[in-house]
């Protein structure tokens, strides 16, 4: 509890008092990294019941997660010495399920509907698919799920919506949505989306009720606004035409989730939406020394899609930047490894110290390094590299492989990419087996003697396929076979579906997965020697402790803070993903230069980024990674380029003019622009660069794409193209990112 309440303001610097106080009208509160926003939202709640002006059932605060909501009940509660249960405190979610309940009669439900997850979501489309006879196999349930739940998070009902002509697959989308909402309310459900659809249907149908909640809250505040989806500003809007007082708290630098329908127009276009804004700025940073600060904002600053602040700090100046480059991921790890141990023999914690990556694929190799060293190690936000699914499928199949008698790795795979093998024939095999004493593999080759159904074709089919490895892995090295175990399966075919049907990272990164596990079956000599490694990781895994080094995704750091961050896989089409850029442009640019920013804001003290030269899938490509071009856009002054292969006084060294002596056949676009740099002297490295005009792009026109190889335009829309890449899946490319080839 605060000593004296009437002293509380005295805590708060003068933009953050500001904040608080200024508690009419329409207040937006641009809090950059480290400077207090949670203080903010508390004190302001807490002025709020303090001065009177409200009663704590008249403020509604909207959090993201139900964690930040709890914490920041328990923080007003413990300033002010006693509950404040009746406030409407918690996330967009929960709060208009809340609302939902009370008033489920009016959209056709009870009011003790259940809320499904998205397993049931998917059953419940499938069930629909295959009574409209609509093929899964073209657009899998998943693919439906996502788009139903994009139409939700715009605020796009059913009755809005019309299929698109001549797209195959989609001409469906409408009528699976209508018959999926319909099957809701017959079962009295709802899904995550119609928490918020709804409730904006009820304040669109019923004025009274609009009225009620509108007089009710005299007070709204919404943390990290830039986060917000255009669904979740109209369920706002609604609250604010009441008494007009709102304030949301958000940086429009730390905006990283487009991909989850995050729409940071939103905030930018705040003085549009809400009456006679006042506008704070939180710059003041109470985390980062000052070196960081600026080397965040410099590089920030290059966006032009935000309202524009300056971070500072009254800490000491600290260390430079300190970036290096390495021939190989080995290197790259051995290297982080190293300076751990330096920080460990100065008896940093271990929780001090993060490891932040922009895919998630590359913890393998830092892991590998960890487990041999002995050094506690665990990911945030995501599993371990050996745990995650798609690893632990390839690995079931090179297990079945090396070991026929394998039935643990037979029952994970049998039906992985699904084949109709389910729980009934798994459990007769199983049946079969333990009768005739013998293993899951022979007990189905015994199993498809006696009969010819559908089942048994596919069973067939599998273990025909299980002995042709078998006996090829005599033949071939253990990194051929996984690739040809990966092609015959149609695992790799599954992934690129999955990909495809889903904008969650993880679900992208699942192709990355593959390849750098490909990657990792480098370090060993045969099949034998890997599987009995990845034993021991596994034993490894269990056994850590509390006290770790911190492994995670950018995207998984936002919110947290180290004194000492390693930034790993700064390469130009990592990191900017190449992805991003394609399918949204500048605008995908920009977003991973706000995530970089987040990257470096997350450090307290030390900041070390480090890029690889090699192709980190070097097993498919001839080509070299380029630093990243955040690295150039770090001012020169506070950054240590330490023995960098590739950078030398803002230029590439000379090991690159070997370039000119190649074959021409082994010269990718990316080489020629660099070798074009190194010819012309320049000082500045700039990587936007486009491609020749590409004025006369037609469909047809075979193209070259840095990261996607060669494909062919199946048809043009404005600037962007639809190509079929021909190791690759069809793709939507900015035209300036293809070159034309003969």
């Amino acid at each position: 509890m605060v000593e004296n309440l009437k002293n509380y303001l005295n805590l708060l610097n003068n933009q953050q008092r500001k904040a608080v106080v200024n508690s009419k009208g329409s207040t937006l509160v641009l809090a950059g990294a480290g400077s207090g926003k949670t203080r903010v939202l508390t004190f302001r709640i807490l002025h709020l019941l303090i001065e009177k002006l409200a009663f704590s059932n008249q403020i509604l605060a909207v959090t993201f997660t139900n964690k930040a909501a709890s914490e920041m009940k328990i923080r007003v509660s413990n300033l002010l010495n006693y509950p404040i249960d009746k406030m409407w405190l918690g996330t967009f979610h929960s709060l208009s399920a809340k609302i939902l309940r009370a008033h489920a009669e009016l959209v056709g439900l009870k009011s003790n509907f259940i809320i499904i997850d998205s397993d049931d979501q998917l059953k419940l489309i499938k069930q629909i698919c295959e009574h409209k006879n609509i093929d899964i196999k073209e657009k899998p349930p998943k693919y439906f799920a996502t788009v139903i739940d994009n139409y939700k998070n715009k605020g796009i009902f059913p009755q809005s919506v019309k299929s698109p002509k001549g797209k195959k697959g989609e001409e469906n989308i409408a009528i699976i949505y209508k018959l999926y909402q319909e099957e809701l309310l017959r079962l009295n459900c709802v899904d995550f989306g119609d928490l918020i659809l709804f409730c904006i249907k009820i304040f669109k149908e019923n004025k009274e009720v609009c009225s009620k909640y509108q007089n009710l809250f005299k007070f709204i505040l919404v943390d990290e606004y830039q986060d917000i989806n255009n669904v979740q500003q109209q369920w706002l809007e609604f609250f604010y035409q009441g008494h007009k007082n709102i304030c949301c708290v958000g940086d429009d630098d730390q905006s990283i989730y487009s991909w989850r329908g995050a729409d940071v127009n939103i905030l930018l276009n705040f003085e549009k939406n809400f009456s006679k804004p006042l506008i704070i700025r939180l710059e003041q940073n109470y985390r980062s020394t000052k070196n960081i600060l600026e080397c965040a904002s410099f590089l920030i600053a290059k966006n032009k899609g935000r309202y524009g602040k300056e971070l500072w700090s009254d800490k000491d100046k600290g260390e430079k930047i300190s970036i290096k480059g390495f021939w190989h991921t080995k290197e790259e790890s051995v290297y982080v490894s190293d300076e751990i141990e330096k920080l460990i023999s100065n008896k940093t914690p271990l929780s001090e110290i993060a490891i932040l990556f922009r895919v998630s694929a590359h913890t393998r190799s830092f892991e590998d390094r960890f487990i041999n060293l002995g050094l506690s190690y665990k990911i945030i936000g995501g599993l371990r590299f050996y745990e995650r699914k798609e690893i632990r499928d390839v690995i079931a199949y090179l297990r079945l492989v090396h070991n026929l008698d394998d039935n643990l790795a037979l029952e994970r795979i049998i039906n992985v990419p699904k084949r109709g093998i389910g729980r009934t024939t798994l459990g007769k095999i199983n049946s079969i087996a333990r009768n005739n004493n013998i293993s899951m593999f022979n007990a189905g080759s015994k199993m498809i003697q006696d009969s010819t159904s559908k089942v048994n074709i596919e069973i067939n089919e599998f273990i025909r396929k299980v002995h042709k490895w078998y006996d090829l892995k005599k033949e071939i090295d253990h990194i051929e076979l996984t690739q040809l175990i990966l092609e015959d399966s149609k695992y790799v075919e599954y992934l690129e579906q999955e990909e495809k049907n889903s904008k969650n990272p993880e679900n992208l990164n699942r192709l990355e997965n593959i390849k750098e596990f490909i990657e990792s079956l480098k370090d060993f000599e045969n099949l034998e020697g890997f599987l009995e490694h990845v034993g021991l990781v596994m034993e490894n895994i269990s056994n850590t402790n509390d006290e770790s080094i911190s492994l995670m995704t950018m995207h998984s750091a936002k919110g947290l803070e180290f004194d000492n961050v390693f930034l790993a896989g700064w390469e130009e089409g990592v990191f900017p993903s190449m992805r991003s850029i394609d399918e949204l442009g500048k605008k995908g640019l920009e977003e991973e230069r706000r995530l970089a920013y987040v990257a470096l804001t997350r450090a307290r003290r030390k900041i070390h980024i480090t890029y690889v030269n090699q192709n980190r899938y070097s097993y498919v490509s001839h080509d070299f990674n380029m630093p990243s071009r955040f690295i150039e856009e770090l001012p020169k002054n506070l950054v240590n380029i330490n023995n960098s292969t590739y950078l030398s006084n803002n230029n590439f060294i000379d090991e690159f003019s070997q370039i000119e002596n190649m074959d021409s056949s082994f010269i990718t676009p990316g080489r020629k622009r660099l070798l074009s740099r190194i010819k012309k002297e320049e000082d500045d490295w700039d990587f936007n660069q486009d491609y020749q005009s590409n004025s006369n792009a037609t469909e047809g026109s075979r193209v070259f794409h840095q990261k996607f190889g060669y494909g062919k335009i199946i048809f043009i829309d404005g600037d962007k193209a639809e190509v079929d890449f021909e190791k690759s899946s069809q793709r939507k490319i900015f035209l300036k990112y293809l070159q034309f080839t003969a």
